[in-house]
């Protein structure tokens, strides 16, 4: 019998408010002005969240969101780097608001598995506050 457990996962995880604190674009604008490439170090990690995205097994991917724009993409990559951020991909220019995820049950065997398994999930953490889940 497989369980959702064994399989593979893909964690979409906002930055702004659930990795570092929240910032917002002309915040980044005004460093990137007058910091250039050392913008990044007005970013400040919340650690618990840090902790937890590099527990996430490697053989699961992570794709980070954010409605940070597309011309902050060098500033965000520098910023996960140095606090070391373990990340797959990154979606840049998405909208602020709701953020939904909907994706088909597995049915019955065709994962190995003898029950259906849900295979979408969603949780609300409290803005700066960070993500406190085991993995």
């Amino acid at each position: 019998m497989i369980a959702e457990e064994s399989l593979n996962k893909t964690w979409f995880i906002d930055i702004d408010g659930t990795i570092v604190k929240q910032l917002y674009n002309q915040d980044i604008d005004k460093a990137i002005d007058s910091l250039g490439e050392n913008s990044y170090t007005i970013e400040t990690p919340i650690e618990k969240s840090v902790t937890f995205l590099n527990r996430i097994p490697k053989e699961d991917t992570v794709v980070l969101t954010t409605a940070r724009d597309g011309k902050h993409k060098d500033h965000t990559e520098r910023m996960l780097s140095h606090f070391g951020v373990r990340y797959d991909r990154i979606m840049f220019d998405l909208r602020a608001g709701p953020r939904y995820l909907i994706n088909d049950i597995k049915p019955a065997g065709t994962a190995g598995n003898t029950d259906p398994i849900n295979t979408a999930f969603s949780l609300n953490v409290e803005r700066d506050e960070g993500i406190d889940l085991k993995v």
